[in-house]
This record gives structure tokens, sequence and C-alpha cells, in this order.
């Protein structure tokens, strides 16, 4: 699932278009893009070039869109298949797949408890099989990977760091199986962005992994302590089922009372920030 380079970024308004000094017009500022603007591009753009993308057991796509006189890379994934049960550590068996449309689920989620790291994503057929159309990361330095091996240090490490802790909250909270470096970029102004989550969103009601909650800000919990079914089901629609609806509820509750244990046991200001 390691792919590279993609992600999203945000402001309302329409299509704004330069000319540039040699008279021709030059492509918008996608820095400035809203939510709503990119998923515009990625639904009703055309495609007009794609790419095989050479890493990746899913078989992503790259392709070139373009909406009126904006131009922009995504990744396409049609991947919807089954995979090995899940085997939680209390012994419970759940299904679980591999599907586009976790990607799409899983922007949402991330808006709804506004976390800001995942890429916009829209559903859409891509040659007649329904897919997830992500937004290419802009302005990419690189990914996790590349900053351990060739020691790349943050200029914010603390900040860097607290990153990392809610990309890790936030997979326990979808339950993503298949978080790994490649799909961890970083951006040239040190932001992650969290791409790839087509492994996520089992119906298992437990945390798949504790180490993975080490800390956690208190926005982050008073987001997911927010977290309905009824709104869960208003953002996700038939993305998610009935049953992985639960599971993410049920999981929600176990991380929002593990951290609050854990405040309670080690001391507020050595878990939340």
């Amino acid at each position: 699932m390691i792919t590279n380079r993609r992600t999203h970024l945000f402001a309302l308004g329409g299509l704004l278009i330069r000319p540039s000094v040699a008279g021709f017009l030059a492509e918008p500022d996608f820095s400035k893009y809203s939510d709503i603007q990119k998923e515009m591009l990625l639904r009703d753009g055309v495609i007009v070039s794609t790419a095989s993308i050479d890493q990746g057991v899913t078989k992503p796509i790259k392709a070139q869109i373009r909406l009126k006189d904006a131009t922009h890379a995504a990744q396409i994934q049609t991947i919807n298949r089954a995979l090995p049960d899940f085997f939680g550590e209390d012994g419970t068996v759940v299904h679980m797949y591999d599907s586009y449309r976790f990607n799409v689920a899983a922007y949402r989620i991330d808006r709804l408890i506004k976390l800001n790291m995942v890429a916009v994503a829209v559903a859409r057929r891509y040659n007649g099989k329904p897919a997830a159309f992500s937004w290419w990361v802009d302005d990419v330095k690189g990914d996790e990977l590349q900053r351990i091996e060739e020691k790349w240090t943050p200029p914010d490490p603390e900040a860097f760091e607290r990153q990392r802790a809610l990309t890790r909250v936030f997979d326990e909270l979808i339950i993503n199986i298949d978080r790994n470096s490649g799909n961890l970029l970083i951006t040239r102004s040190w932001d992650l962005a969290l791409i790839d989550h087509s492994r996520s969103f089992n119906p298992y009601h437990n945390i798949r992994n504790r180490s993975n909650l080490t800390r956690c800000s208190r926005a982050l919990l008073a987001s997911m302590s927010a977290l309905t079914v009824r709104t869960v089901t208003a953002a996700v629609q038939d993305l998610l089922t009935g049953e992985e609806i639960a599971g993410l509820i049920a999981r929600r509750d176990r991380i929002v009372e593990f951290f609050k244990e854990r405040g309670r046991r080690e001391g507020e200001e050595n878990v939340f920030f």
C-alpha cells in the first residue's frame, strides 16, 4: 500500500486564475484551495492523463484531472476485496476488507473530528468501477521513511511529535492496520499528510494496539467524545456499513476512557496537550 506524494488544503471561493508574465493563464494557487474546491475538481474534473504507480499492492493510478482552467494530480483506487479475518487480542474474529471506500470515509471522519490531516477524497467511478479519487499531496518534502533514513531534524521537534501522536490516535480510531512510513508524508512546512486508508474500519470494538496511544490533544479528545452514530452516519453516508460505524463508536468509547484513565494515573500534563 506504499505510495508517495499527495495532500489537501483549504479556502472558499471561486477558482483564481492569474495571468503569467508571458501572458498565458497560470495554474491557480492550490495552497489556497478549500476542501470544497478540491472535492469539486476531483469529482467533476475531466481525466486528461493517467499513469501507473509502481508501488502498492492496490494498483493505484495517478491521474491528471482538469476542471475549467485548473489541473491537478489525483490518486485513483478501485480496490474492493475481502481480506483474511481480523483476530483481536480478546479472541474476537471480524471480517476485513481492502476497499476504496475507506479512503473517502477516512477523509470525512478526519474532518468531522477536526484533525485536518487526511487527503481530500471523493467517491467517483473510474472505467466503470466505483473508486476513490484522492488529492495528490502538494509541496511534499518526503515521507517518514526518508526522514528516518536521512536523519531530518524537524524545526520544532515537539510540534512534529504531537502530529505523530495524533496520527496514532486516528489510526486506532479507524483501526487502520496498514499505516507505514510510505503513507506518512511530510510537507515542506513540516505538516504530516495522511494517505492510503483502504485497510481500515473493520467492525472490531476494542483497541487494537494500546501502545499507539501515547498522548492526545484535548481538542481531539473532545471532538472524538462528541461523535454519535447520527453524526458519523451523516458524514460517511453509504461509505460505511452500520456494523462498521458501530465498531468506530465502540473504539471511540474505549480510546476516550483509556486516555482519561491514563491522565488520572500519570497526570494529565503527561498525557494531554
